[in-house]
């Protein structure tokens, strides 16, 4: 078993947390002067690194 291709899937699936939250914490206003649009890209983008993250460390 290779640790640290399961670590490194584990900090993907971290990242793309991290890139949600941030994308909902634009989306609320909590960070003012970005747009929907910019929101809703890093909310997307997260859950897209976030799954696949998750799908490869499974996978391993």
């Amino acid at each position: 078993m290779n640790y640290g291709k399961k670590f490194l899937h584990i900090i993907m699936a971290a990242v793309g947390m991290l890139i949600c939250i941030v994308g909902i914490a634009y989306r609320t206003g909590y960070f003012p002067g970005h747009s929907n649009a910019g929101a809703m890209f890093f909310i997307v983008a997260g859950a897209i690194i976030t799954i696949s993250g998750l799908a490869k460390m499974k996978k391993d």
